[in-house]
């Protein structure tokens, strides 16, 4: 987080920086896209903008489009069941909103090749 995104881009350019990640400071590259977008703008090629954060097939048009860029980042994951031997389903080591600890997240293979030929296809 930055008090002010289009300095602190600036700031990065002048620091040699070829890349930056960003949310556009908010919660998923969906909600920030405004700011991404201007980011962009004001950086002229001189750094390449790299949305990143809740990137997932359903919105992955929406943001290339609408930041007018040609590179994101995204986790692509899936949950599956843990190797977990004992489980005890009586205790929860989190709240009910979280993955179960007896599931993990990890990157998921058809969803990076989904995610790779959308944006191909939309480049």
């Amino acid at each position: 987080m930055v008090y002010d995104p289009l300095l602190a881009m600036e700031t990065l350019i002048s620091l040699g920086f070829e890349r930056v990640l960003t949310s556009g400071c908010d919660s998923s590259a969906l909600e920030g896209l405004p700011l991404i977008k201007r980011l962009v703008e004001q950086a002229k090629g001189r750094i390449i903008v790299m949305p990143g954060g809740g990137i997932t097939e359903r919105n992955l048009h929406r943001i290339l489009e609408g930041a007018g860029v040609e590179e994101f980042h995204c986790s692509a994951r899936s949950t599956k069941e843990s190797l977990m031997k004992y489980r005890n389903n009586s205790v929860t080591m989190g709240t009910a909103l979280t993955t179960s600890e007896y599931s993990i997240k990890v990157a998921d293979v058809t969803k990076v090749r989904t995610l790779n030929a959308m944006a191909k296809n939309f480049l």
